[in-house]
């Protein structure tokens, strides 16, 4: 794939949050520490259950006087309930945002006048400059090449990033499983928060027996939700395939033993896989 070119999320949707306490607001909520939220910086954070399940994923970043939160539209009305819910007294006012549209960019660019955010993904350095924009066509992009969504996920999977609305589960997914503490998503010292308290005792009680690998496919056709056995012994499944590179929950005795011996993955029903990161 020839650089430049770029990606451009369709489903994204926006939630406008200003106020006087918009920022402690966030701060009691969010994963990630909204102090690091500048008009120059965006950052990924998660919204989680009391049981630090997962909810939902976005990006948010600021104007003068507002918060403005990037999520997928699946998960866009109940972030937008949820958020609304846990308003209580505070004051600020939660809004929907339209006519404003994201893109990954992978190339330089120059900001134009309708450009309102340009800066790297601040999930991963390769994977992207996050812009959001005011026109769903860009000028500055003429020159680009687009990919889908399949290509973009594909870059994804080969970083270990999950991409959320494919491969988390609303409810039942937690975030030390699916590598976020790897992404610049969760703020150990910035104090309470949704969920904290399983994900902290996650972290610090050693509590991790599976989390998402990259695996490359050396033979066979692997399948989304398919399971991965060796020798009867269920180790692992694949949440994810795109081309030769596929994403899988795996147990990590299991995988950092193969990794140690850098010996292949023989599944009982013909896959063969090998470890990419």
């Amino acid at each position: 794939m020839s650089v430049p070119y770029f990606y451009k999320n369709s489903n994204s949707k926006f939630i406008s949050i200003e106020g006087a306490d918009s920022s402690e607001f966030l701060q009691n909520l969010i994963t990630n520490d909204i102090n690091n939220c500048t008009i120059d910086k965006v950052i990924y954070s998660c919204l989680l259950t009391p049981q630090g399940k997962f909810l939902s994923d976005f990006f948010i970043f600021k104007t003068k006087n507002k918060f403005i939160l990037e999520t997928h539209e699946l998960f866009y009305e109940n972030l937008l309930k949820k958020l609304k819910i846990y308003k209580l007294r505070s004051n600020v006012l939660i809004s929907k945002i339209e006519n404003i549209y994201s893109f990954i960019i992978f190339g330089d660019i120059e900001k134009d006048k309708n450009s309102i955010i340009f800066c790297e993904d601040p999930r991963r350095h390769n994977i992207g400059h996050k812009l959001i924009h005011e026109s769903s066509n860009p000028k500055i992009l003429d020159s680009y090449n687009q990919i889908n969504e399949d290509e973009y996920h594909e870059i994804l999977i080969k970083n270990l990033v999950p991409f959320s609305h494919y491969d988390l589960e609303e409810n039942k997914s937690l975030l030390l499983e699916n590598n976020f503490q790897n992404l610049n998503s969760i703020s150990w010292d910035k104090g309470c928060y949704i969920g904290q308290e399983i994900t902290a005792r996650m972290k610090y009680r050693a509590l991790l027996k599976k989390k998402i690998y990259t695996l490359n496919i050396v033979s066979g056709f692997p399948q989304k939700d398919q399971q991965i056995k060796e020798k009867g012994i269920n180790v692992g499944k694949i949440i994810s395939v795109k081309n030769k590179s596929l994403l899988a929950m795996m147990k990590i005795e299991f995988a950092e033993s193969k990794l140690k011996s850098k010996k292949h993955i023989e599944s009982d029903d013909g896959l063969v896989l090998d470890f990419a990161i």
